[in-house]
């Protein structure tokens, strides 16, 4: 159901504590369900959640609301929080690597999106209303990525511009490169391997502290944490040698990858360091540069004290596929919630339901970690996106 403009007066609103501060103008819906996830606090079961002008005004179990406020009832669904997808390539027009040089920390990503990419379509009907933009792998520092929302105008969907710094601590900046190229090919040049990429990193890095006046802006605010170091590491050797840079440096990253983390836990958690997992299936018995996959990786990293975040284009499915193999229900939806948007640096917006927060949500048909249950609708800052014609379940209009 799509909302309508409640018009309220203004002498009621103002003997009401609930709606104190509202006036006429202002669009007011209330929506009831059997269940709501605020993720930051417990079950509401039933639940309510007061939408007013694109932000939660109040939950509870029984509100108590100003006469002419528009009332949604959505019976048995679960309302929760929008999915926040920490880490994703989606939406970048023409490539998402700036393939010419091996280190490019001014590439920033919201300079390269397409607002109409099908990625944003196909991760807003999946449930996924934040995402971080990010730049892709090839170069050993690629740039900064961009909090940016699924729908809505586009003068609206960017939530956080210059969000995190992507350095690539694997194979993929080499995969290109070869000495034995062409003379005039800009493949001919390092890293051609593993121990390139680590000494790009670490030559670029002591630059930046030795000279500060002459490093790039960019890198040097990155590592001085005015904004996190996402650093891409999927082996247990990658991950070891991530923990001995950052020590060396002083510089404090948080993994994307993560596949063999659970190799080197320990060293993980004492160094507080929180990894965001790339998305694993079934089917699959190895993951990229053919790492070793378990399938309760981000269970066993939760026992271990390290905290987790799932990634990928259909965070319901990674979020059912951890708890099924052992990561806490409660974990879970966190991981692909609150847990993100800290991550990001956005959990004051998005996240979790609290007053104040976006109206960011998804209505579903029945528990979310359960695989049979469907999304009903996505809002985005209090409007919920229309399903295109023809699909019943599949993408939105954004």
């Amino acid at each position: 159901m799509m909302k309508r403009r409640a018009w309220i007066p203004c002498a009621f609103l103002i003997a009401s504590s609930l709606a104190s501060g509202l006036c006429a103008q202002d669009e007011a819906v209330l929506y009831k369900a059997a269940r709501v996830e605020p993720i930051s606090g417990p079950t509401l079961k039933p639940g309510q959640v007061l939408v007013v002008n694109g932000k939660i005004k109040a939950l509870g179990n029984a509100l108590s609301v100003p006469e002419g406020t528009e009332v949604v009832d959505l019976g048995d669904a679960t309302l929760m929080p929008g999915l926040v997808n920490a880490y994703d390539e989606t939406g970048l027009a023409g490539g998402s690597n700036e393939v010419t040089l091996e280190v490019t920390p001014s590439f920033e990503a919201s300079s390269a999106i397409d607002w109409k990419s099908r990625g944003f379509v196909e991760a807003a009907a999946s449930g996924t209303t934040t995402m971080a933009v990010s730049p892709g792998t090839e170069n050993v520092i690629s740039g900064l990525s961009t909090v940016v929302k699924t729908g809505g105008a586009v003068d609206t969907r960017t939530l956080k511009d210059h969000a995190a710094l992507l350095i690539s601590l694997c194979s993929d900046p080499a995969r290109r490169n070869n000495s034995r190229q062409r003379p005039d090919s800009i493949y001919v040049r390092q890293p051609t391997n593993r121990m390139g990429v680590v000494w790009i990193l670490r030559h670029t890095f002591d630059s930046v502290k030795r000279q500060p006046a002459e490093a790039d802006a960019w890198l040097k605010t990155s590592l001085d944490g005015e904004r996190p170091v996402f650093a891409v590491a999927r082996t247990m050797h990658d991950l070891t040698t991530l923990l001995t840079l950052s020590d060396e440096l002083g510089f404090s990253p948080i993994a994307v990858g993560g596949h063999e983390a659970d190799q080197v836990k320990e060293l993980l958690a004492a160094a507080k360091v929180p990894v965001i997992l790339e998305p694993i299936s079934a089917s699959s018995l190895t993951g990229p540069e053919r790492t070793t996959l378990i399938w309760n990786q981000a269970g066993v990293l939760h026992e271990a004290g390290i905290e987790v975040a799932l990634s990928g284009r259909s965070l319901l499915e990674q979020a059912r596929f951890a708890h099924r193999f052992g990561l806490p229900a409660k974990v879970a939806l966190e991981a692909v919630t609150q847990t993100p948007a800290r991550l990001l640096r956005v959990a004051d917006r998005v996240g979790s339901l609290a007053p104040g927060m976006d109206a960011d949500m998804i209505a579903l048909d029945g528990d979310p970690l359960e695989f049979t249950t469907a999304i009903r609708w996505v809002m985005v800052n209090g409007t919920i996106l229309e399903r295109q014609k023809g699909e019943s379940r599949g993408s939105y209009d954004l």
